[in-house]
């Protein structure tokens, strides 16, 4: 028997409704399930031990300022000089451990199903800063991301970060921040945070290659200015830097043996 001349339930049900049999209607497929949201942000282990760490110090910073008083008013100049520069080091220290306490709490970047939000430092440089931005772009927004390894110091010790940013379709650019290629912060590797972006968008990354860049210009927000700086490097530069980096720590390091070699046996040779 074919299925034309199956009777299937409901059949006459619908001929009476004027409706088409369960049979001939079409079938309709299951609206796309929604993107997994993701977050990024500092575990409450990191941020209780950047807390309980600032925490601890601060009275023995603030401490140091009626010591620095007490010290200049009687005249005591040389425990106040020294005293003022052990109190630079340790503003210092706690300027660094606060940075890293509030970048830790207000840090946040979230992929969602339609729209990336994140509340980062808008202070400029590899460094966060003191100043957070909250802001959300939908993905539609978004025309591209960009990559690039920025390559501070020289052959004694240089340092590359790697940043990634999102250039929206009108133009405008957003930082997402910078990795440090050796030692990624599992909490933000920001290059995989723009990898998903693009991913979610259906951008390209574009690749803006390597740069020579001024880490006290970066730390003070300049631009980039001069040749060298805006010179693209080239992997083949860049492995030749690293060759003479890595040939310097091994003539460092052979000194040093040496150095220390010759003291032992300087030692050694003495009488008893």
């Amino acid at each position: 028997m074919s299925d034309a001349n199956v009777v299937r339930p409901g059949d006459e049900f619908a001929a009476a409704l004027g409706e088409p049999a369960l049979h001939e209607m079409p079938e309709v497929s299951a609206p796309p399930a929604a993107k997994e949201r993701v977050i990024y942000r500092a575990s409450g282990g990191r941020r209780v031990a950047f807390s309980v760490i600032f925490l601890l110090l601060l009275p023995f910073f603030v401490s140091l300022g009626p010591m620095l008083w007490v010290r200049i008013t009687h005249g005591l100049w040389h425990d106040a000089l020294g005293l003022s520069v052990i109190a630079i080091g340790f503003a210092i220290v706690m300027f660094l451990v606060l940075v890293e306490l509030l970048h830790s709490v207000r840090s946040r970047v979230e992929l969602g199903n339609t729209a990336v939000r994140f509340t980062l430092p808008s202070g400029r440089g590899p460094t966060p800063m003191l100043r957070f931005k909250t802001r959300e772009i939908a993905y539609k927004d978004i025309g591209k991301i960009e990559v690039r390894r920025e390559v501070y110091g020289g052959v004694l010790a240089p340092m590359m970060l790697k940043g990634a940013r999102i250039v929206t379709r009108g133009g405008e650019k957003f930082r997402l921040g910078y990795v440090n290629e050796a030692n990624v912060d599992p909490a933000f590797p920001y290059i995989e945070i723009g990898e998903r972006i693009a991913n979610r968008a259906g951008v390209e990354i574009v690749d803006r290659g390597n740069v020579r860049r001024s880490m006290p210009k970066k730390m003070l927000g300049i631009a980039a200015s001069g040749r060298r700086e805006k010179h693209s490097i080239d992997e083949i530069e860049m492995r030749e830097l690293n060759k003479k980096h890595a040939r310097l720590m091994g003539f460092l390091v052979a000194g040093l043996v040496v150095l220390i070699g010759l003291g032992i046996v300087g030692d050694m040779m003495q009488p008893v």
